[in-house]
């Protein structure tokens, strides 16, 4: 039987080797989005099986974050959507209905743009919302919604994540605190990522892919909740599900990790 390569020997891991403006798991979200939904499953089930190729990623974009953090000599600011707008799925102050996890949460800013030079990231719009749960003690999210028929939930965590890691520096903290979640993130803040997909009526071929996602979702966090130099900053990683064609503000549960 022909041993399996692994992802950086067929180059598919090459993001943090190759000089770029981007951070490393930027690179490889971007160029995950030019595969085929065939491809991108060979990928996740190669990482599932070689997950220190794309921790080595995120534990590199950290640094390269940082070290973006630390040579930006203007404060950073934050660019949003203040007011519903058109048919939007999501605006501010418009509460969400999650159904099959007993669980609701209110929208507080929409089309987050945390571009900030060389390392801020690729386009605007990067985080879809921002929210926070409603309990008696409010927990934030940061939403990432697919935004076409071919896109999967794969690149959606590789996007998730590298905004999250874009933010783990304090000054962002700071921004997302004074500008849209009024004091309530505190000093060391968590975040729930949640994955929101468009329920088809018809078969979906994308399905087994979010199932994959969903295990490789579970290595990453419990691979970076042992790892001492990814900051404490990942709360759960959810998945949902929304009818996009007509969307009443309820979202089906899929996952959690």
């Amino acid at each position: 039987m022909k041993p399996v390569d692994s992802p950086r020997d067929r180059g598919l891991m090459s993001a943090a080797e190759k000089p770029s403006e981007l951070t490393a798991l930027r690179a490889l979200e971007m160029r995950t989005r030019e595969l085929s939904l065939d491809a991108q499953m060979v990928e996740c089930v190669d990482l599932l099986q070689s997950p220190e190729f794309v921790v080595g990623d995120l534990v590199h974009s950290v640094g390269q974050a940082t070290e973006a953090a630390s040579a930006r000599r203007t404060s950073v600011s934050l660019t949003m959507k203040r007011e519903a707008h058109g048919d939007a799925f999501f605006y501010p102050s418009r509460e969400l209905f999650v159904q099959g996890d007993r669980c609701s949460f209110t929208c507080l800013a929409t089309e987050i743009d945390i571009t900030a030079g060389p390392l801020g990231g690729a386009a605007p719009g990067l985080i879809d919302y921002a929210a926070v749960t409603c309990e008696a003690r409010p927990l934030p999210i940061l939403g990432f919604v697919q935004g076409s028929e071919a896109e999967s939930a794969y690149p959606i965590l590789l996007r998730s994540l590298s905004s999250l890691i874009d933010l783990a520096t304090e000054n962002w903290f700071n921004a997302l605190d004074r500008e849209i979640y009024h004091g309530i993130l505190g000093p060391t803040p968590a975040f729930d990522l949640t994955l929101v997909l468009w329920d088809d009526d018809v078969a979906d071929s994308r399905r087994p892919l979010c199932e994959l996602t969903r295990d490789l979702a579970e290595v990453l966090k419990t691979t970076l909740e042992a790892d001492p130099r990814f900051p404490a900053i990942l709360n759960h990683i959810v998945c949902l599900r929304m009818n996009q064609k007509r969307f009443d503000g309820r979202l089906r549960f899929v996952w959690r990790v």
